[in-house]
Parts: C-alpha cells; sequence; structure tokens
C-alpha cells in the first residue's frame, strides 16, 4: 500500500469516527451530582417520614437509541416508602427546570402510569425528559444544573407532599497524556505517542 492510499483510508477513517461520535446515541456527560440524592420527605416539615426517595442522572440518550432520536435527559427516581399506608409518586406532575429556569418538556416514564409503592416496599422509575427545542447535541454545554420537582401522595391523606432536589452537573475530567517523551539528538524532545 502507497502512502497516498494509506493517508486516503486515514481520512475516511477519521470523517467516520467523528460523524459518529457527532450523532452518537448515549452520552455519558451529562452526569451530575450528588448521585444519588437523598432526600427524607416528611408530612408537614417536622412530621413523621413518609418516604426516603433517591434521584440520580446517569446521562443522556437519544430517544429509540437512535443517531437522529431527539435528546433526552434520564433522571432515575427510587421511592422507600417508611410510612404506615401507600405513597403514590405520578411521573406525569413531574417538573424538570434547567439552570437556565426554563422547563424541559413532559417526561415519558418507563414503566409508564403512577408508581405505588406499598407501605415497607421500594419501587423505581425511569424518567426521560426531551431537552428544550433548540438544542440537539448531546454534548452541547446545556444544563449545568437541573431542579426536579414532585409530589408524593398518601393513601387516606388529602394532598400531597412537595418535594424540590436540585443537582449539579459533573463538568468532563479533561486528561492530558502526552505520551512518552523521545529524544532526537542533544537538548531535543518530542513528546506524543507514535
Amino acid at each position: 500500500m502507497n502512502a497516498r492510499s494509506l493517508a486516503r483510508r486515514c481520512a475516511v477513517a477519521l470523517t467516520l469516527a467523528a460523524a459518529a461520535a457527532g450523532c452518537r446515541a448515549t452520552s455519558a456527560a451529562y452526569r451530575f451530582t450528588p448521585s444519588p440524592l437523598e432526600v427524607l420527605v416528611q408530612e408537614q416539615g417536622s412530621g413523621p417520614i413518609i418516604a426516603r426517595v433517591l434521584v440520580g442522572v446517569p446521562g443522556a440518550e437519544r430517544e429509540g437509541m437512535r443517531t437522529d432520536g431527539y435528546p433526552l435527559l434520564v433522571v432515575r427516581v427510587r421511592v422507600e416508602n417508611k410510612s404506615g399506608s401507600a405513597v403514590s409518586f405520578d411521573p406525569a406532575r413531574a417538573v424538570l427546570v434547567g439552570s437556565d429556569l426554563a422547563e424541559v418538556g413532559e417526561a415519558r416514564a418507563d414503566p409508564a402510569g403512577v408508581l405505588r409503592v406499598g407501605p415497607g416496599d421500594a419501587e423505581g422509575v425511569l424518567l426521560h425528559f426531551p431537552f428544550p427545542r433548540d438544542m440537539r447535541d448531546l454534548e452541547a454545554p446545556l444544563l449545568t444544573g437541573v431542579n426536579l420537582q414532585f409530589e408524593l401522595a398518601r393513601e387516606g391523606v388529602e394532598g400531597a407532599t412537595e418535594v424540590s432536589v436540585t443537582l449539579e452537573r459533573n463538568e468532563p475530567e479533561v486528561v492530558y497524556d502526552p505520551g512518552p517523551a523521545f529524544t532526537f539528538g542533544p537538548g531535543f524532545y518530542y513528546y506524543g505517542r507514535w
């Protein structure tokens, strides 16, 4: 294989790699702390504990895991019932607000429907919140923090307890690895990989 053919193959490989990176279906760049965030939900401020709720943001993905799918922020919610009656969490009433204070779209829940947790039990749900309409890039510097607002309703108790949690986005770690040093003569060094 001659040098020109090798250069052409390398250029094609680099182009395909760049295109694949820009069209990925998942991204771990959307990790938030604390992870998970723990909230003890109490009745009327200082009343007995109703539930322990854990919230985590494992990342972002594209709808249907397609490279052309709309980007979604994935939020996990686990509800542990600490009361003597059933507790319910309605994903349709959950609201996610970004760091720019704009409300993100309505969540799609997996499993769908209201999450009902019996006394002493624990259940989880995965929420998929669509990115704002003008943001389609999974790697865009978006949502430096998020606030999730939701309600927990208790069976036999009128009204619901409102809960609000805030998570901060981790900045991706940039690691510089110059590689081994190569000597090309006295006092001349080249840092990098061959």
